[in-house]
């Protein structure tokens, strides 16, 4: 993307989200509301339906995202809040989306084309150089490119000091540059009639350098709970021993 196509884009996004009045204020009463700690979730193929299961037994607070949407009704799980930001994924799970009376948290550059009732919509910028950290994402949250990184942005802003990553596996399986059903823990994350591009992992391993670093200076720890994969920024934790010590 040229910068001239990328300051009109993240413009563009920042209308959207300046619109958005109802949801920014939503977004500024979430400031520390937590404490403790709490479980992002990837879909990466080390994520088990068992893993999930536990974390809503233990009353865990929890961030899932995109296509796991599908399956909350199927096994015993609800995240605590939901996260969308990339078009098809959005499209793919509008209905899910719209039906879901979860807190759900969106990207605001759909919101004037889908209409989703009832979910907070927040602003989002492409990456800066070098990639930006959000302390207040009622006015902007950065691109990482990857739902992950907006995740962690809000659990900082939300006040949890333990933040742990599981099923963020970062080793995605692709073939002619667009990603597979093997990259997802369940077959039924994958949408086989539409053509997903293979994830900018370079940018990804960026954001989470960035993530480490500011959260390191604001007494946040971040964790690597993932059973296994390549992400090896943060300091890795082993899951069942974690939520053994609930």
């Amino acid at each position: 993307m040229g910068k001239t196509w990328q300051k009109c884009w993240n413009a563009l996004n920042y209308l959207y989200g300046a619109l958005q009045t109802g949801s920014r204020k939503r977004l500024r009463s979430y400031r520390n509301i937590h404490s403790g700690r709490c479980f992002i979730i990837g879909n990466g193929p080390s994520l088990r339906n068992s893993d999930l299961r536990r974390l809503m037994e233990l009353g865990e607070t929890t961030f899932a995202c995109n296509s796991l949407i599908k399956l909350f009704g199927e096994i015993p799980f609800t995240p605590t809040y939901y996260f969308a930001q990339d078009n098809k994924i959005i499209l793919d799970n509008k209905d899910e989306i719209t039906k879901y009376d979860g807190i759900r948290f969106v990207k605001a550059h759909y919101a004037g084309r889908y209409h989703i009732k009832g979910v907070t919509y927040y602003n989002m910028l492409f990456p800066q150089k070098p990639i930006g950290f959000s302390n207040e994402i009622s006015k902007v949250v950065y691109s990482g490119q990857t739902v992950t990184y907006s995740m962690i942005q809000f659990a900082a802003y939300m006040g949890f000091k333990e933040i742990y990553l599981i099923g963020v596996d970062c080793n995605y399986s692709s073939g002619n540059s667009v990603i597979t059903q093997e990259s997802y823990f369940d077959p039924r994350l994958f949408n086989t009639g539409r053509s997903y591009a293979a994830p900018e992992v370079d940018t990804n391993l960026l954001a989470y350098a960035r993530a480490r670093e500011v959260c390191d200076m604001q007494g946040v720890k971040i964790y690597n709970a993932t059973r296994g994969g390549k992400l090896e920024i943060f300091e890795r934790a082993d899951l069942d021993k974690v939520l053994d010590n609930h």
